[in-house]
């Protein structure tokens, strides 16, 4: 397992908790974290060779989304800033 970090890309978990009366939304920011040989979030790890793309919506100013595309699905994350840097990373990793 290699830990040297290549680069990082921050994402916000938005969860709806509902209540005996009321319904409201947390949010707390993490960051996706790309080494070498993995990309991990918050406990997840996905090795690079079960990473087909990453692809993205985002606008300036506004929520966006990352896709993770992978041998066990599409995840998706919430994100607010400009993914380009780590997804450039990736491709070089992923090329290794």
């Amino acid at each position: 397992m290699d830990n040297h970090l290549v680069n990082s890309q921050p994402i916000t978990h938005i969860e709806q908790k509902i209540g005996a009366i009321e319904k409201h939304t947390e949010q707390y920011k993490t960051d996706m974290n790309l080494y070498r040989d993995r990309i991990d979030i918050d406990g997840d790890s996905y090795p690079i060779a079960e990473i087909f793309d990453i692809s993205y919506r985002y606008k300036e100013n506004e929520v966006g989304f990352l896709y993770l595309h992978t041998s066990r699905g599409v995840r998706s994350y919430y994100i607010t800033e400009n993914p380009e840097s780590f997804i450039s990373s990736f491709r070089e990793v992923e090329q290794k």
